[in-house]
């Protein structure tokens, strides 16, 4: 099979299309052949090798990699104990090895599509829809009626966030971004306002959408400051979802001042939820049904064939991709 691998950490140019060897699924495990795979900025980390330094706390990349968490395809052989059928269209989470032609992953990291299924918009989308599921359903259960902040609703997992929180009835649904356009975006997704995080008084904004109430609900990935600033914007029993810190971790923090309100302050890594695979599968089931019914937009801005890997990390790193970016295994040019 064609493949993207790496043997060194550095920038896009140590992606190599290269062959290997067919994989061969375990049990419960199934063997897809890619018709779309996802490009997320875990890869472009992964890549440069932020995962393996100790100040991440995340554990280290084994080398050589083929990199890559999110596939969209077609079965075409199972392991013992595996229930999906050969020739059904699966979405498909994985730890690594995503960009190759064929690709194994854990049944229960699966969910199974229906065959005129936009396989390129799921595979974009899966990482970031998962993401912004398991924080609303998993992390915290944001209920209808509820109100909701998203920082950086512009981005792929803010964006996914404001349709997800729709979808179960959520309002209002608040979207920070960072310029006019991107809060016009966020409007267009749905949000019931979007707002810009770097005025002044912006948490006075909030208090005013929610009845001086606050948000029930938090989705924080810009730090610094910011993270600070959430607080005042926070109900009584309201849940912060810590997902990011884009500006850096900012000030220590005194646990127990989440005491005074009956305040939580939940973090979010998506490879813990690893081992809760039940989870990643909902949100791949939430995801999928959503794109059909239209409740969940999906804008694929560009597809490319496996082979320019690097240049999709190049464009997805120089913030040129205003959707999704996803590779083509079936186009060997």
């Amino acid at each position: 099979m064609k493949a993207i691998r790496y043997e060194r950490f550095g920038g896009p140019e140590v992606l190599e299309y290269l062959d290997l060897p067919d994989p061969v699924p375990g049990p419960r495990q199934l063997l897809i052949e890619t018709a779309a795979i996802g490009v997320n900025f875990p890869d472009i980390r992964e890549r440069l090798g932020v995962y393996n330094k100790a100040e991440t706390r995340v554990g280290g990349v084994q080398l050589p990699q083929v990199g890559g968490l999110a596939v969209a395809g077609t079965v075409v052989a199972t392991g013992p104990q595996a229930s999906v059928q050969v020739g059904r269209r699966v979405v498909a989470l994985m730890k690594r090895g995503a960009y190759a032609q064929l690709a194994v992953a854990d049944e229960a990291l699966c969910a199974v599509l229906d065959d005129d299924a936009d396989l390129a918009a799921l595979a974009g989308f899966a990482a970031q829809a998962a993401c912004a599921h398991l924080l609303l359903q998993a992390s915290t259960t944001l209920r209808a009626g509820e109100s909701l902040l998203v920082h950086g609703a512009a981005g792929g997992v803010g964006s996914l966030a404001v349709q997800i929180a729709k979808a179960l009835g959520a309002g209002p649904v608040i979207g920070t971004a960072s310029t006019a356009e991107r809060r016009e975006f966020v409007m267009a997704l749905g949000a019931d306002a979007a707002i810009s995080y770097g005025e002044p008084g912006w948490t006075e904004q909030v208090l005013e959408l929610t009845s001086g109430r606050g948000v029930d609900v938090l989705i924080e990935s810009i730090g610094g400051d910011v993270f600070e600033q959430n607080f005042d914007a926070l109900a009584t029993f309201g849940r912060y979802l810590l997902l990011g810190s884009t500006r850096g971790p900012g000030e220590p923090f005194a646990p127990r001042r989440l005491m005074t309100k009956s305040q939580a302050l939940i973090g979010f890594y998506l490879p813990v939820f690893y081992d809760r695979p039940e989870l990643i599968g909902n949100a791949l089931r939430f995801l999928a049904d959503g794109i059909k019914t239209g409740q969940i937009k999906s804008r694929v801005d560009e597809v490319l064939p496996l082979s320019q890997a690097a240049e999709a990390h190049r464009r997805l790193e120089s913030r040129e991709v205003r959707g999704v970016i996803v590779l083509d295994p079936t186009n060997e040019s």
